[in-house]
């Protein structure tokens, strides 16, 4: 069974090396045999020949007929969390680790837990959010040195910008060097905190000071540009939008997002047979299933533009046959459970998506516990799981409903768009035979830069679905065989 490991820095596995030797001498000795025999000296043993398996269960041992006052009770549960992630028990470790600094034991300790807590967030295996609360925000870690403690300053400010204590937040970043990693974090917070006092303008600036920065991780440059194309396009800035659009990795998890926020800014540039390519590349077996509704009003809308109506209302009429019966149930206000169309809609959404990834390794690590023979060590971990699983699951009920109230809004608003379009566009058919036309008649297509045309054949490559082209002749000028039931 595959097991999930966690990555040491350099640094990290330096401290590991001389835990066996001056950092274990400081602990109390004693040469008596007895003493040599007990659990937490076998399990260091055991440990220190990364025998952590067998480790497990001498640790938890001690740990069971021991006290928190005793000296080696603290290191015990530090050994104990490092076997159990050795052992591809990831979130059981955190959760050792987070009672460790609950606990504030020695400061050696202390370090080791932050930097094990810091490599897991920039790796993406634990987010921010589920350390802030319980790990930085009430906590005093005067004691850490730098560059730790450049990563304390930045988790400490967001708690207190989280809780509305802006100005304390302030005095947390302040003490962030430029040169550091987090000094690009705290900016790009900052700027969200800009957008969302509506100073705009502010915040495209911090936003473009970042990308000129030495210490920017690749992260933050990707968070960067996809806030700051954002932020353009609501300023109809389309070209300088689509310009950072084009530089995000195209094996980005959230390529469909910006697949679709590309179409839309080509739209607008006047660039119909672009933003239809990129909807096309929506089709693609990989992405298929992350359409939302918000394609079919855009693919309808392009139609209409050229005036190809016969197509715009058939995806007009594809949208109500696609949506009819979960729109139908929020407004018969039935529950979300019943409902499997919006739960796929919501599986798209960023923070439900990080829940079930987060849940679904937490019932991976549960699984794996019956491989253990310890049935003691067994039904630690399980108890220890069983209320983590428990706590995101109810963390994820109250996102989903919140979401999903997002999501009922949003439905209803594209239907109603939905229905103005097949109005708007039965308008214009009606309209367009009573206006007097002399000139000769033509039809125009939309603009392509190369004259090259290479036919679809319905392959989907990853590095192509952004340029796709469609053609898209513009039938504004040109009297359809329907026209005659106008006149």
């Amino acid at each position: 069974m595959n097991r999930i490991y966690l990555k040491c820095s350099p640094l990290l596995l330096f401290c590991m090396m001389i835990l066996s030797c001056s950092f274990f001498d400081s602990l109390p000795k004693n040469r008596d045999q007895k003493k040599l025999n007990d659990p937490f000296t076998k399990g260091y043993q055991l440990f220190s020949n990364r025998h952590y398996q067998q480790a497990l269960p001498v640790f938890l041992t001690y740990l069971k007929n021991h006290n928190i006052d005793e000296d080696n009770y603290s290191w015990a549960l530090f050994f104990f969390g490092i076997c159990l992630k050795e052992n591809g028990y990831t979130h059981a470790a955190f959760d050792i680790f987070t009672r460790l600094i609950e606990q504030s034991p020695n400061a050696k300790i202390v370090t080791h837990v932050l930097e094990f807590f810091e490599s897991a967030i920039s790796q993406g295996i634990i987010t921010e959010n589920q350390l802030q609360e319980t790990v930085f925000c009430s906590k005093n870690f005067g004691y850490i040195d730098e560059p730790l403690s450049y990563f304390i300053f930045f988790q400490q400010g967001m708690c207190n910008w989280r809780k509305g204590y802006i100005e304390w937040g302030n005095q947390q970043f302040k003490k962030i060097p430029k040169n550091s990693i987090y000094y690009p974090q705290y900016h790009f917070e900052l700027s969200r905190l800009m957008i969302h006092n509506n100073d705009i303008q502010k915040a495209i600036e911090i936003l473009t000071s970042i990308l000129h920065s030495d210490a920017i991780t690749p992260s933050i440059k990707e968070k960067t540009r996809i806030t700051l194309a954002r932020l353009f396009y609501e300023q109809k800035k389309y070209d300088r939008s689509d310009e950072l659009y084009q530089k995000i990795d195209k094996h980005h998890p959230e390529k469909s997002l910006f697949l679709l926020e590309r179409a839309w800014t080509q739209y607008y540039s006047g660039y119909p047979d672009i933003a239809m390519g990129l909807l096309i590349g929506l089709k693609a077996p990989e992405l298929e299933n992350t359409i939302t509704p918000e394609y079919f009003l855009l693919k309808a809308l392009i139609y209409k533009q050229v005036c190809n109506y016969q197509k715009a209302l058939s995806i007009v009429n594809e949208f109500q046959d696609q949506y009819h019966e979960l729109i139908d149930h929020i407004k018969k206000r039935h529950q979300l459970s019943d409902q499997r169309q919006a739960l796929q809609l919501l599986y798209l959404r960023k923070t439900i998506k990080q829940h079930l990834s987060l849940l679904n390794l937490l019932e991976h690590e549960k699984d794996s516990i019956q491989q253990l023979d310890n049935k003691p060590l067994a039904k630690y971990l399980e108890n220890i799981y069983i209320v983590l699983i428990n706590r995101y699951k109810n963390e994820l009920q109250t996102i989903a409903k919140k979401e999903y109230e997002r999501l009922s809004d949003q439905l209803l608003s594209f239907e109603e768009n939905m229905r103005l379009m097949n109005y708007e566009i039965g308008l214009d058919m009606y309209q367009r035979v009573k206006q007097q036309t002399n000139s000769k008649k033509k039809e125009d297509s939309a603009s392509i830069d190369n004259p090259v045309i290479y036919p679809f054949i319905h392959e989907y490559w990853n590095d192509e679905l952004d340029d796709l082209r469609v053609s898209l002749p513009n039938r504004c000028q040109t009297l359809e065989e329907w026209d005659i039931f106008f006149k």
